[in-house]
C-alpha cells in the first residue's frame, strides 16, 4: 500500500443485527438538513438505536469527515481507518469513549481538540450512550504531514508512525475548543462556495486550524513545561491509579509517590492528561463501573465499593454527572440494547 497517495478515511459501523432493522441512504432526511455540509458525500443510517450520518469531503491532501450521531439507546460502534491515519479531531457535542488499538480506552471530551494516530484496519470500539454527538475528523495525508513535521517533536513522531504504518495508536495533548476554533469550524460548515473555490477555501481553513493547534502546543511547551523525568513519574502514577482504582486514593499521597509537592503534582498531572488528578480518578472509577454494570450482575452498591466509592448515593450522583442517567438506568438501557441486537 502506498500511504502517500491519499489521506486515510475512517468508517463507523454498527453490529450486523442492528443493520437488519435499519434504513440506509446517501441523502440527509429533511429533519437533519440543518447539519448539511455543502458538496459532501453523505452516508446516513437510521436504526432502532438511533440515527447516524457522516459527511465527507475528500482532497488529495486531506479528508474532512463530519460525524453526527443521535443515539436513543446505548450502542458500541466499530471505527476502522482504511490506512494509517493522522487526524485532527474536534469534539463539539457529547463525550465519546473509544478503545484505540495499542493505546487503550480514553474519553474524547466535548469542546476539546487534538491530534490522533490510528492504525490501519484496527477495530476501535466506540461506546455511545443516549445523547447527541457532533465531531469533525480532519485526516491528514503523509505529504501534508511532512510539511509541518518539523514544527514540533510530537508531529515528527506522528509522521514516523504513519510512514512506518505502526500498529499502535498515539494520542497527542488536547486543548479547549475556543471561540477562534469555533469560528473556523463554522466557516467550514456554512460555506456557500462551490467547486475548486470551495476546496481552496476549505484547505485554507484546515491550515488555520493547524496553526491554532501549533499555537496552543507551543504556548503549553513554553509556559507549562513538564520535563521527561516528571512525565515518566506521572505515567507511573497513571498506571498505579488504573491498577488500584478500588483503593481510597489520596492526591497528597500520590504527589509524594511522584516525588513532587502537591501544587506541582496537580499542575503537571493536568497538563499531561488534560484532567486534574481528582477528576482523572473519578473518570476511571466511573468508566470501570460502567463496564461492571454492562458485564456483571453485581449490585449497584457492590459496584460502588468495588470502584472505590464510600457509598452508593454519592456513586450514583457522580455516575449521573458523567452518563446523564442513574447506574440502574444505564444497566437497563444496555440490557434493552442487547435484546434489540
Amino acid at each position: 500500500m502506498n500511504i502517500a497517495e491519499n489521506p486515510a478515511i475512517i468508517r463507523f459501523d454498527v453490529a450486523s443485527k442492528d443493520k437488519l432493522n435499519s434504513s440506509i441512504s446517501q441523502q440527509l432526511p429533511q429533519k437533519y438538513q440543518a447539519h448539511s455540509l455543502k458538496e459532501a458525500t453523505v452516508q446516513y443510517m437510521e436504526a432502532l438505536s438511533g440515527a447516524y450520518f457522516t459527511q465527507e469531503i475528500k482532497d488529495k491532501l486531506w479528508v474532512i469527515n463530519w460525524l453526527n450521531f443521535f443515539i436513543k439507546t446505548p450502542i458500541t460502534l466499530q471505527a476502522v481507518a482504511d490506512r494509517p491515519m493522522v487526524a485532527l479531531l474536534f469534539v463539539l457535542k457529547g463525550n465519546i469513549t473509544i478503545n484505540l488499538q495499542g493505546f487503550g480506552k480514553l474519553s474524547l471530551q466535548k469542546n476539546k481538540f487534538g491530534f490522533y494516530y490510528i492504525p490501519a484496519n484496527a477495530k476501535n470500539a466506540v461506546d455511545l450512550i443516549s445523547d447527541e454527538y457532533d465531531a469533525i475528523f480532519i485526516s491528514i495525508s503523509i505529504c501534508l504531514l511532512e510539511e509541518f513535521a518539523a514544527q514540533h517533536p510530537h508531529f515528527q513522531e506522528l509522521y514516523n508512525l504513519q510512514y512506518n504504518q505502526n500498529e499502535n495508536a498515539r494520542v497527542l495533548p488536547t486543548f479547549d475548543v475556543g471561540s477562534d476554533e469555533r469560528k473556523i469550524i463554522d466557516a467550514i460548515r456554512y460555506s456557500d462556495l462551490k467547486g475548486p473555490a470551495h476546496k481552496i477555501f476549505l484547505q485554507a481553513r484546515i491550515y488555520d486550524l493547524l496553526v491554532r493547534y501549533f499555537t496552543a502546543q507551543n504556548e503549553t511547551d513554553k509556559n507549562n513545561l513538564v520535563n521527561t523525568e516528571q512525565e515518566a513519574r506521572l505515567l507511573e502514577i497513571q498506571k498505579f491509579i488504573q491498577q488500584n482504582i478500588n483503593l481510597p486514593l489520596s492526591i497528597r499521597a500520590l504527589s509524594r509517590q511522584a516525588g513532587m509537592n502537591l501544587r506541582s503534582f496537580e499542575r503537571n498531572f493536568k497538563r499531561l492528561f488534560s484532567l486534574a488528578p481528582r477528576e482523572y480518578i473519578e473518570y476511571q472509577r466511573i468508566k470501570e463501573a460502567a463496564e461492571l454494570l454492562k458485564n456483571t450482575n453485581m449490585s449497584v452498591n457492590t459496584i460502588s465499593m468495588h470502584v472505590g466509592f464510600a457509598g452508593s448515593n454519592y456513586f450514583s450522583f457522580v455516575f449521573r454527572k458523567h452518563y446523564y442517567c442513574s447506574p440502574r438506568q444505564y444497566r437497563q438501557q444496555w440490557l434493552e440494547s442487547s435484546q434489540i441486537d
